[in-house]
């Protein structure tokens, strides 16, 4: 039986079935959308410590603080692309919440930039993290108050919500005319991604629940009120150490951290492909 995309209500016709695995990525003939089958049961009971450390998960993370000077500098090169290119203007409300905040470095960033800066993250392990440093951590967008905002960004997130038309949608709600979502997320129309077929490193069941293109994006900014304006290539440095440790299976991570953290830890790394792609939304100023 054929299954129905949940973005644009297209038809499912085309399978990706990641190796070891019990779950199928469903892709959209019309808008090119891939969505998992099955939805896990808990879909964020994944982001446990073990998520963050270790590499407890495929795709999961040697160990996510010890990259804090690289996700620091991440979070700027994002942040000075959210004020520089999109031209945000001297009226438009310097607050920002951050969706996936994880441990908060870009909170820590965005607040030394001069924006009081909010996060949303599910994992308990990570927020609480967040909070120790003084940072305000929701669980959901819905507890964020209903004050305009400058900015709601996903960066790597989108992928991982259960509902990410209703997170989007959410969004616009919170956002004053002219404010900006900016989401970055993997891009299954990607020449790397086709390149790479059942064996791209992101189809990541069960954490990554959608897989994004171009299509598909712009027709959950249009359900939302939103307008896309740009769609490009990332800025993103990550550690020698998260390359090793990414490559190696999970049964394995224990002994490639340790050997990790004392070989790849200072090693930055461009992310050099082109799957990873920044999508920016714009609330109009005008109906």
């Amino acid at each position: 039986m054929p299954h129905t995309c949940p973005f644009c209500g297209g038809t499912c016709l085309r399978t990706l079935s990641p190796a070891s695995s019990d779950h199928t990525y469903r892709l959209c003939a019309a808008c090119g959308a891939g969505h998992i089958d099955p939805m896990p049961a808990d879909p964020t009971g994944w982001y446990t410590r073990d998520y963050f450390v270790d590499g407890g998960a495929r795709a999961g993370y040697l160990d996510y603080d010890a990259d804090a000077r690289w996700h620091r500098r991440t979070a700027t090169l994002r942040l000075r692309r959210l004020e520089e290119r999109l031209d945000l203007e001297a009226t438009t409300p310097r607050r920002l919440v951050d969706v996936g905040t994880a441990t908060g470095h870009l909170l820590d960033v965005a607040t030394d930039m001069g924006w009081s800066a909010t996060g949303i993250e599910t994992s308990r392990w990570a927020a609480d993290r967040a909070r120790a440093r003084g940072h305000l951590v929701h669980d959901d967008l819905t507890a964020v108050p209903d004050e305009p905002l400058g900015a709601v960004t996903f960066f790597q997130s989108l992928e991982h919500l259960p509902d990410p038309a209703a997170a989007l949608r959410r969004a616009a709600d919170l956002l004053a005319p002219g404010g900006v979502v900016l989401c970055e997320t993997w891009d299954l129309g990607s020449r790397t991604a086709r390149l790479a077929g059942n064996r791209w490193q992101q189809l990541s069941p069960p954490s990554v629940l959608w897989l994004f293109t171009r299509p598909a994006m712009d027709h959950l900014a249009r359900q939302a009120g939103l307008q896309l304006v740009s769609w490009h290539r990332s800025p993103k440095l990550v550690s020698l150490a998260t390359v090793l440790g990414q490559s190696i299976p999970a049964t394995n991570r224990g002994t490639a951290a340790r050997a990790a953290r004392t070989v790849g830890q200072r090693v930055p790394i461009p992310y050099p492909l082109d799957d990873l792609v920044t999508t920016a939304l714009v609330k109009p100023r005008t109906p």
